[in-house]
């Protein structure tokens, strides 16, 4: 009874913090933002608490910085961080800027501009699938499809978020422009604006001095290198337009800039208003327009964002359209199933909202995940040194029902976390690489030791 109840503990915890649920929630407030004295010196207690290597963020208006601050190992604010999805803004404005010139139509399917036949299934319907439907994430292409098996599904037409719409955005735009997906982005959105610390390569990002990014492993930050994207082939998911531009915070306030300045010379006015306002619904109080989500009512004024992750980075960025001002942080960490959920506590007062006064819990959310992973190494661990004890006492019927639970049930409940989260065990090895070594380590010692007893019981 105990191990079942460990068990469904295990999965209970998971669960719930994969889904966010120690997430911090927004309070309406009408507050402005005047003290930016005690906010920096609170998000300089946060760093610290929670574990965090580096952070940047900065405030603009449309004419000025009004806030800027690195923390922890970031030295100054040139130095770029991956900025994960906010990548697909970048990606939107380049197609906007590719449909101005009447080189791209948004309604006109993707076969026109692409040979769709390298990266679908055969015989599947994506000849309906428009420019707008990838910009929209409504073509039917579902989170976890990898390049060369992709299929627009049945939730064609409704909102389901995924990578690849952005891959195929990228191919689009070097398809059109005869220009690599980089050269595009440099010549045309990152030197326009004087965007002189960001990249859309991992070699670029180097030699702009990228700063090292951290994963959390059981709640201890571990410096290493990104998985950083090769170009786009078969079996491809994570990718360069989706996900992988580097950027520092003094170039994101200037990308920030332009658009709280109308997009400038880089993309119309009406377009920069497409891409916030023409969405679709998310199902969640918030909208998907193109590179960009539109919160207007959970937060107490209507907010335009976009988030970023990858392996060792985190990134947000806001649009505060009322009040003519815009946000952004970026990370050198990615801690998925604690610290993440905590960074938009941090981020409130820099959107006028209030924080919540919290106990630390990032300590308590780590330990609590480090016992249970700790008592089923134990579990593991034990029934392999107790072998030669076990092998006296095959006979009790007891020690057999333990057995069964041990070495089929537990491990058979490790497995199936990666499928009851919906989430492929890549991406859970991925985006959470100590939980996935727990279950890999702790569902094969198991299963290894349960053939051992099972073969030894039946020889005698």
């Amino acid at each position: 009874m105990k191990t079942n109840k460990l068990i469904y503990a295990f999965i209970s915890v998971m669960l719930c913090l994969a889904l966010g649920i120690s997430g911090i929630s927004a309070f309406a407030s009408e507050n402005k933002i005047t003290d930016y004295s005690s906010i920096d010196k609170q998000i300089a207690e946060d760093i610290e608490k929670y574990h965090i290597p580096a952070m940047a963020v900065a405030v603009v208006d449309k004419d000025s910085v009004l806030f800027e601050n690195t923390y922890g190992n970031c030295e100054n604010a040139d130095l770029p961080f991956i900025i994960g999805s906010m990548s697909k803004s970048f990606t939107a404005i380049a197609i906007m800027q590719l449909y101005e010139q009447g080189k791209i139509e948004l309604e006109s399917p993707i076969d026109e501009y692409i040979d769709t036949s390298k990266w679908f299934e055969e015989n599947t319907d994506h000849s309906r699938i428009t420019v707008k439907d990838l910009l929209h994430h409504t073509s039917g292409i579902t989170t976890y499809q990898t390049f060369g098996s992709l299929k627009s599904t049945e939730q064609y037409g409704s909102y389901e978020y995924a990578n690849a719409n952005y891959g195929l955005l990228g191919l689009i735009i070097e398809a059109v422009s005869g220009m690599s997906y980089e050269q595009y982005i440099e010549q045309n959105i990152f030197e326009p604006i004087g965007m002189s610390h960001s990249a859309a390569s991992l070699e670029k990002s180097k030699d702009n001095g990228l700063i090292d990014g951290y994963r959390n492993y059981f709640g201890i930050p571990v410096a290493g290198e990104p998985d950083y994207p090769e170009e786009i082939h078969d079996g491809t998911w994570t990718n360069i337009p989706a996900g992988y531009l580097s950027s520092s915070v003094s170039d994101m306030e200037k990308y920030l800039q332009m658009y709280l300045r109308g997009g400038e010379n880089i993309v119309s006015s009406e377009n920069v208003d497409r891409m916030f306002y023409e969405n679709v619904s998310e199902g969640n109080g918030s909208y998907y327009g193109m590179g960009w989500e539109y919160m207007p009512d959970l937060y107490s004024k209507p907010i335009i964002a976009h988030a970023g992750l990858v392996e060792n980075y985190t990134s947000n960025m806001f649009i505060l359209p009322e009040k003519g001002m815009a946000v952004v942080v970026l990370v050198n960490m990615n801690d998925y199933l604690v610290g993440n959920n905590l960074l938009e506590n941090i981020v409130m007062p820099l959107l006028g909202e209030p924080r919540q006064k919290l106990p630390n819990l990032y300590l308590i959310l780590h330990a609590v995940i480090d016992v249970i992973c700790f008592v089923i190494f134990f579990i593991s661990i034990h029934s392999a040194v107790t072998l030669k004890k076990w092998r006296t006492k095959t006979s009790e019927k007891k020690m057999f029902v333990s057995d069964i639970i041990r070495h089929m049930i537990l491990p058979i409940i490790l497995l199936a976390i990666p499928p009851i989260m919906a989430t492929p065990y890549k991406v859970v090895w991925l985006f959470a690489k100590d939980i996935m070594l727990v279950i890999i380590i702790n569902a094969v010692l198991l299963l290894g030791v349960g053939v051992y007893k099972a073969c030894f019981a039946l020889k005698k």
